[in-house]
């Protein structure tokens, strides 16, 4: 049984959602939901805290910040409210493991990084594990490589940049094959429309560099317990 919790409703983000983006983003959370067989959507419903960017598109320094601290937003929440309510639910559903981002929201946005330390919190006076969501850095780096050989400009995704997302290898990064069942996951990504442009250049990347790492997903071991990794 997987059960899905969704902080914000995105409606701050860049895409193609029109005046009412953040409806647009619950209809096609659910869609996705569908599609995976999610049997529980818990919309938290809190605003999105911006992203600031630079020029070129890319997060800025891969760093969490928020445009403003918002009332009704995730960066002005009390986040021990929050986890209390995540709690909650984790309790109800007798949970094994609970996944978020990692510690740098995988590339820097401020409501990620928020999840993860939500997460944290939450899973605390429980027996749930947690993992964070997150990038092998040594693939993310192997694939620049391989794409830069053949034929990618270099200057099109700086190394810094490589060097900025994800994790190194270690015992604590937990590494999941999901070839099988990689067309679910790009039916449950296509349900997300209004972002699809988005995340052509996804965390900075060259244009569908991102969608070769899709047969692979990464986790890193936050709380040990008795689930299944």
């Amino acid at each position: 049984r997987v059960v899905l919790i969704v902080a914000t409703d995105g409606e701050r983000g860049v895409g193609s959602g029109g005046p009412d983006l953040g409806a647009k983003r619950r209809a096609e959370t659910l869609a996705s939901s569908l599609v995976l067989g999610v049997e529980r959507v818990e919309f938290l419903g809190y605003g999105d805290s911006g992203y600031d960017v630079r020029p070129g598109g890319h997060p800025e320094g891969g760093t969490a910040s928020a445009r403003a601290l918002t009332s009704g937003t995730l960066a002005a929440a009390h986040l021990d409210a929050v986890a209390a309510a995540v709690r909650r639910i984790l309790v109800e559903e007798e949970a094994t493991a609970l996944t978020s981002y990692d510690d740098n929201g995988i590339y820097g946005h401020i409501d990620h990084v928020l999840v993860h330390e939500i997460a944290v919190r939450s899973v605390e006076g429980t027996s749930c594990e947690h993992y964070g969501s997150t990038l092998g850095r040594s693939a993310v780096r192997q694939l620049r490589q391989e794409l830069v050989g053949r034929g990618l400009v270099a200057d099109l995704w700086p190394s810094l940049l490589a060097e900025q997302l994800g994790v190194e290898d270690g015992p604590a990064l937990v590494t999941v094959d999901v070839t099988g069942q990689l067309d679910h996951k790009l039916a449950a990504v296509a349900a997300h429309s209004s972002q699809l442009l988005e995340a052509m250049t996804f965390m900075g990347l060259p244009a569908g560099a991102f969608h070769h790492l899709l047969g692979r997903e990464w986790f890193r071991i936050a709380r040990r317990g008795q689930g299944h990794f």
